[in-house]
């Protein structure tokens, strides 16, 4: 293992100035979802010089691309993805900027030290913040080119065992009919009253869903001047739990709630239902070696407890494709989408923090070229957990 982890880190340090220097450059231009021209383009042109072959726009998505190297013939077949989509007026508050340093450093090194036959495919994905860009490029027949897929993400601590919940956005128009709301408001049927009523219903709907479940809604758009019964509102709401299973029990009762308003107001509702995110599903097996790897490097801050986020991550719907390992790097005490998590973005926790996930993932794809029955073996623990 030492000869390994020596090889690994001269491999890696080659390549650490100018990664992290494409990393600041992304913090400085901020791209919002769907928007990451200047970003994928550095990533796309950097791998293009290292001798991947790149495919721009991978899955229809502009801002997306597939980068392959391989040896040989007939070996494993890895995967990385990365983003690189910043918030909305917040910038890089998130850590994506590093992403594609952690991954791009994991496969330059292994292209440097590995001589078994291996191929590597490197998946560049925008709108993880905003519209799940991973799900339009999974619907589009992205990531099944792959035996494995590694990713990571910035973190208050180092682990490998994640589960993020499954979550789904729909925007509630509802529509009535105007009227003076002092002259004849027996005319109006109030879409606001329908909204506000829908509201109602989804507090009364909390107290009898499961455990770890949330509902989360607010008014999209403004409904007017006081004195006109409102004709239309808008509403958005996010509901999230668990597995994408009991979500679409949520769904389906949500909905109900809303038609239930519309028949006590005689108004009407259209749905638009967002892409739904579904609930990442942590693999043993490569929890297992990436926590290995992480324990023999001694990266800093590893924990071995098993993450329940309450948040929501496209990276869910590749873990229902392809078995996947998501670790986290350590990055900072900072809570993720502040000010404080984004001005950290290029100093030397940032730095390190991809030089750990580069070495995580590195290390952890090593071992699943050495020994492909690794592969086997998480291939049929996500068999068995995607089974419906």
């Amino acid at each position: 293992m030492e000869n390994v982890k020596k090889a690994f880190k001269e491999a890696l340090t080659k390549y650490e100035d100018e990664l992290f220097a494409i990393s600041c450059d992304i913090f400085a231009h901020p791209e919002a979802a769907l928007e990451e021209y200047h970003a994928s383009e550095l990533w796309e042109n950097y791998l293009s010089k290292q001798g991947f072959t790149v495919e721009k726009g991978a899955g229809n998505l502009p801002t997306a691309f597939r980068a392959v190297w391989e040896r040989g013939a007939g070996g494993p077949v890895i995967g990385l993805m990365m983003e690189y989509d910043a918030l909305r007026d917040l910038g890089h508050a998130c850590g994506h900027h590093l992403q594609g340093a952690g991954c791009i450093g994991a496969a330059l090194a292994l292209r440097d030290i590995c001589k078994d036959n291996f191929k590597l495919v490197l998946y560049g994905t925008p709108a993880e913040e905003h519209g799940g860009g991973k799900i339009m490029m999974a619907d589009a027949g992205c990531f099944r080119d792959i035996d494995v897929m590694l990713c990571w993400h910035t973190g208050g601590r180092t682990s490998a065992a994640y589960s993020s919940t499954a979550l789904t956005p729909t925007v509630v128009t509802f529509h009535g009919k105007s009227a003076h709301a002092g002259g004849s408001p027996w005319n109006g049927r109030s879409a606001l009253d329908a909204m506000m009523l829908a509201f109602h219903g989804l507090e009364i709907m909390r107290e009898h869903v499961k455990d770890g479940s949330r509902i989360h809604y607010t008014v999209k758009e403004g409904t007017g001047p006081s004195n006109i019964v409102p004709s239309t509102a808008k509403a958005h709401i996010t509901l999230r739990t668990r597995d994408k299973t009991y979500l679409a029990e949520m769904r389906e009762r949500m909905r109900n709630v809303v038609k239930g308003a519309c028949l006590m107001t005689d108004t009407t509702a259209d749905f638009e239902e967002m892409n739904t995110y579904f609930n990442f599903i942590p693999i043993p097996t490569l929890r297992e070696i990436a926590l290995g790897v992480e324990e023999e490097l001694e990266i800093p801050r590893t924990s071995r407890e098993i993450l329940q986020g309450g948040g929501a991550t496209d990276n869910g719907n590749v873990s229902w494709i392809v078995p996947t390992l998501y670790v986290h790097a350590f990055y900072g005490d900072y809570i993720g989408h502040t000010p404080e998590y984004r001005d950290a973005g290029t100093g030397e926790n940032a730095r390190d923090s991809f030089i750990y996930a580069a070495q995580i993932l590195g290390h952890s794809a090593l071992k699943l070229i050495s020994d492909p029955s690794l592969i086997d073996r998480a291939k049929e623990e996500h068999k068995a957990a995607t089974a419906e």
